[in-house]
């Protein structure tokens, strides 16, 4: 999914991206095409659009395919973006299946039920130990790696969104978690949201990147955008 830098033909993609979002707009021809434009200005030649599984109703394919057809120097593709929960095996399958997409993205934001990202669950780093709350994270991680329903691994690292770190070195988790992603064949999402939220960098973070490249471990590059105007951004 990712080209060599060295290669004469290598182009810029952005693989995770949201037009529905947060049901914050329709997918429609004009909603696509107006990202296909910021795409296109800065300079990003193919381009995946990645709803969140639970918008899965919101996806008009029909619209995709025209905006698809349509669109002359951004090449579109379709995945979606599934949610790793231990224990909804089945509905997981339905939601990667629901759709001939191109590619799969699984992502983990829930540990225990509650999600590390979200700022209305934030209390979420008062009720664990944080050391107990990154293990617990990154097992899920590695659980979905090694899964086998997915092809592209979301911002393995989004746990630090909000600064909260464990006194006690994570070094040792981080790398059994790229030991089970080089093992897996998965593809790692480097993903720029990271940059417009508190941690204010890329997930993964260079440390992880380093362990995830010195094993191989291929990658695609996204932005992670939620409106037209942070396609690319990062």
């Amino acid at each position: 999914m990712e080209r060599s830098s060295n290669d004469p033909e290598a182009y810029l993609i952005d693989y995770h991206l949201h037009v529905v979002a947060h049901a914050d707009r329709p997918m429609t021809v004009e909603n696509i095409l107006a990202y296909c434009e910021v795409a296109k200005v800065r300079g990003i030649r193919q381009m995946g659009i990645t709803e969140h599984d639970r918008y899965l109703k919101d996806i008009d394919f029909e619209a995709f395919r025209e905006a698809r057809e349509s669109s002359r120097e951004v090449e579109l593709r379709l995945g979606i973006e599934v949610d790793f929960v231990p224990g909804r095996e089945e509905a997981m399958d339905h939601y990667a299946s629901a759709l001939p997409y191109d590619y799969v993205i699984g992502s983990v934001h829930r540990v225990g039920g509650e999600e590390v990202d979200n700022p209305h669950q934030r209390d979420i780093y008062e009720k664990w130990e944080t050391y107990e709350l990154y293990e617990a994270y990154y097992a899920n991680v590695r659980a979905a790696a090694l899964s086998g329903r997915f092809e592209v691994l979301g911002h393995p690292d989004l746990i630090k969104i909000f600064r909260e770190f464990p006194e006690k070195d994570i070094t040792p988790m981080l790398e059994e978690t790229a030991d089970a992603v080089a093992e897996s064949g998965i593809v790692v999402d480097v993903n720029a949201a990271g940059l417009r939220k508190p941690i204010g960098e890329i997930y993964p973070s260079r440390k992880l990147l380093e362990m995830f490249h010195a094993r191989g471990v291929p990658i695609i590059l996204s932005s992670d955008a939620h409106a037209a105007d942070e396609v690319a951004a990062g």
